[in-house]
């Protein structure tokens, strides 16, 4: 099974990988205030989460800008779609025991996920259109 550019779309590995290190950082340093072990814990849990929900999401979020002819609902939708999934899921997982500021340890989802959908929506629209001339 493959998407229109002749990918997995369910997982995308090396994309769950680079976010959950990114992620898992900077929930560290917010919660390193509270001592490294429960910043590890919550770190360890943000990468984690990052790696599979992240790499499911950005799949969501390639789809999503190959699925309609209009350009712009593609893309509109390929950062709106999952970056409310991911801001939910991310506080719900932080509301959980173990993360001492759930919300602060939400925000750099609400910052860094519609760039990063965008950017990555785009890349992968561009690639589209680009194989979609060359037939």
């Amino acid at each position: 099974m493959e998407n229109k550019l002749g990918k997995n779309p369910f997982f995308d590995v090396k994309m769950g990988t680079a976010g959950a290190f990114f992620l898992g950082a900077i929930v560290f340093a917010v919660n390193y205030s509270y001592g490294w072990q429960l910043a590890l814990i919550a770190a360890s849990k943000q990468a984690v989460y990052t790696f599979f929900i992240g790499g499911v999401m950005t799949k969501i979020a390639e789809n999503l800008a190959l699925k309609f002819l209009n350009r712009n609902q593609s893309l509109i939708l390929a950062v709106f779609v999952p970056t409310i999934l991911t801001s939910l899921l991310t506080y719900g997982m932080h509301s959980l025991k173990g993360t001492p500021e759930p919300f602060i340890s939400t925000v750099p989802t609400f910052v860094f996920a519609p760039p990063g959908f965008y950017w990555w929506a785009l890349r992968k629209r561009r690639q589209y259109e680009k194989v979609q001339q060359n037939k």
